[in-house]
């Protein structure tokens, strides 16, 4: 092809300069065919112009612009041609108003402020950014092997830049905290990049519009051989494109909203899996993730995150798509609810509540709604000791929140109060408790109870029913006394348990015995004749003869004396026969008399 040009302009070094003229371009070429040798060089200050359709550049070696009186730009204007495999090196302007074709070679912006401008669509093999100042698209731009930014800013403006190539390292950046490379979309504008299966891509996102944002997405193919994904950073609320911060459902506390992604693929029904980058010392603590899903911003769940990066905090998803111009962003969602773990029937007035599976602090609201419950304890912690004071039962709420001052929706528990109530009451027959005998015992428990366990002095007796209970009580010595009776009501189904307390009194028998003979003859039995008694308080015994004479009067103060009559009258045994006696016996016993008088006879056997 290049022999049957018929004009062909062979530089090995050329050198031009366009100091004379401020006003025209350095190097202009209107219908020239412009050949520039593997080896050559081409450095022009001021601009590089090809203009016309009849303009031809044939690029194998390098150029180089320089700003000089003129910008130095490299246009081409009015459907020129380029055909270039060299490199390139441009202080200021790109401008693509004509044909490009580079199939390798790198170009390089090395100037300050510079423009992609035309258009056309500038198709780069390399493209190294370096210089100072951001690198600006009016124009849609595509890379086919890299994209080096180093550390500049891409700022894609409301166009598209392609990366057509979907090796991971299609995109190269300068990763030094604070100085890396990044590639803007702050009108919105679009990044493509081809992505293979399994490869995890790394998109240098951000912004520079207010402050300094390197966010990057990473981003990997999951459910197909390749996709093109198209990305945007979006340095604003998204309220400007009707996806309303504001307009969130009950899993999020709050989103961030001073930025946020736009996602999607050629193939929208493949699966990727998708990692947003917060710097949480810059934007806040958003340890979540985001989807618009019109009408609201909801959380995504089965989220994945990565804090491995010392500055930049990545979540996302393992398993995203069905691509629909999907808004992503970064949040922190509604903590989950806590969940009381409580007794629903209580049968005490104190008790307590748990929060199951605690979630750390640092904040625990609770609340109790009853007639008049206290909270003793434990208010702002995962525990609490509650007072029921007056009326067991009632509402117990419980609402978490966390760090960041988001609230938990409330769990609710409703405490039923099955407390028992024991009781009984005696209603024997009226005499009983004087000496003993068949006590019986109605039982008034609260109708909730179901087992009764009655001790009666060591005795022990269940029942199931409220019904009339008997037990026997008896003082065999006459002595009386008091006996403890006790019964435990439970309510088996909830295991309530109350217990009421009786004493039974059995009153003091009073006791006279005297024996109807004895032998007074000295061999240490049954020599004596006397009365048994209780209660005594005084007693006097008189001993008659068959003629009623007196053969034996004595008398004693209390028990501790012992009246004894030893068969002797003035000295002497009496003679076998039958005897008549009177006791009077006045006795400190409330229940009986307190004079009694006993009248009867003795034999005396010799």
């Amino acid at each position: 092809m290049r022999h049957s040009l018929k004009k062909i302009l062979l530089l090995v070094l050329l050198i031009v300069t366009g100091r004379s003229n401020a006003q025209n371009p350095t190097f202009f070429s209107v219908s020239d065919t412009v050949f520039v040798a593997e080896n050559a060089e081409v450095h022009v200050f001021g601009n590089i112009v090809f203009s016309g359709n009849s303009a031809q550049l044939f690029h194998e070696g390098f150029i180089q612009t320089y700003e000089d009186v003129n910008p130095g730009n490299f246009e081409i204007q009015n459907d020129a041609n380029i055909y270039s495999i060299g490199n390139y090196k441009i202080d200021n302007d790109w401008i693509n108003n004509g044909h490009l074709m580079i199939d390798t070679g790198e170009v390089e912006m090395y100037g300050d402020n510079q423009f992609f401008d035309g258009d056309s669509i500038s198709r780069f093999y390399d493209l190294l950014l370096t210089g100072t100042s951001a690198k600006e698209q009016l124009q849609d731009i595509r890379v086919k092997h890299e994209l080096d930014l180093t550390q500049r800013e891409l700022s894609v403006h409301d166009q598209m830049l392609y990366i057509d190539n979907g090796d991971p390292l299609a995109i190269v950046f300068d990763p030094s905290y604070g100085l890396e490379g990044i590639i803007s979309t702050d009108e919105d504008g679009i990044i493509k990049k081809l992505v293979f299966q399994n490869q995890m891509n790394v998109i240098p996102t951000g912004s520079n519009a207010t402050i300094f944002r390197h966010r990057p997405l990473r981003t990997t193919l999951k459910s197909a051989a390749l996709d093109t994904m198209y990305v945007t950073f979006h340095e604003h609320s998204p309220d400007l494109v009707n996806a309303f911060a504001i307009d969130m459902d009950t899993s999020l506390c709050y989103i961030q909203d001073e930025y946020f992604y736009t996602v999607t693929s050629n193939q929208p029904t493949n699966r990727f899996e998708l990692l947003f980058s917060t710097n949480q010392a810059i934007d806040g603590v958003y340890p979540d993730l985001a989807k618009w899903n019109n009408p609201t911003w909801k959380l995504v769940y089965n989220q994945i995150s990565d804090n491995a990066d010392p500055n930049y905090y990545y979540v996302g998803h393992a398993d995203q798509g069905d691509f629909i111009q999907d808004h992503y962003t970064l949040a922190h969602r509604t903590p989950k609810r806590p969940v009381i773990d409580a007794d629903t029937t209580e049968c005490y007035f104190t008790s307590d509540a748990d929060c199951i599976d605690p979630l750390g602090q640092p904040l625990y609201q609770w609340t109790l709604d009853g007639f008049n419950p206290q909270i003793v304890n434990g208010q702002g912690t995962d525990h609490i000791d509650i007072n029921w004071n007056d009326t067991i039962g009632g509402f117990i709420y419980l609402q978490y929140q966390d760090t960041e001052g988001c609230w938990s929706f409330p769990d609710t528990v409703y405490i039923e109060d099955v407390h028992v109530e024991a009781s009984f009451i005696d209603v024997s027959q009226p005499g009983t408790n004087e000496y003993g005998g068949n006590f019986v015992f109605h039982n008034t428990s609260s109708y909730n109870a179901n087992q009764f366990d009655w001790y009666f002095a060591g005795d022990h007796e269940t029942t199931y029913n409220h019904d009339l209970v008997q037990h026997s009580f008896s003082s065999p010595d006459g002595t009386g006394g008091d006996y403890n009776i006790y019964m435990v009501a439970q309510d088996t189904e909830n295991g309530c348990l109350d217990t009421a307390f009786a004493l039974i009194h059995i009153n003091q028998m009073f006791v006279f015995f005297a024996p109807n003979s004895f032998t007074p003859d000295g061999d240490g039995f049954n020599d004596t004749f006397f009365a048994l008694t209780s209660d005594i308080l005084k007693i006097e015994m008189k001993v008659y003869n068959r003629w009623g004479e007196i053969i034996f009067d004595n008398e004693a103060e209390n028990n501790s004396e012992l009246l004894v009559w030893d068969g002797r009258y003035s000295g002497e045994l009496v003679q076998s026969g039958t005897y008549t006696y009177i006791f009077k016996v006045w006795s400190d016993n409330q229940y009986v008399p307190n004079l009694q008088v006993f009248e009867g006879s003795v034999n005396v056997l010799r």
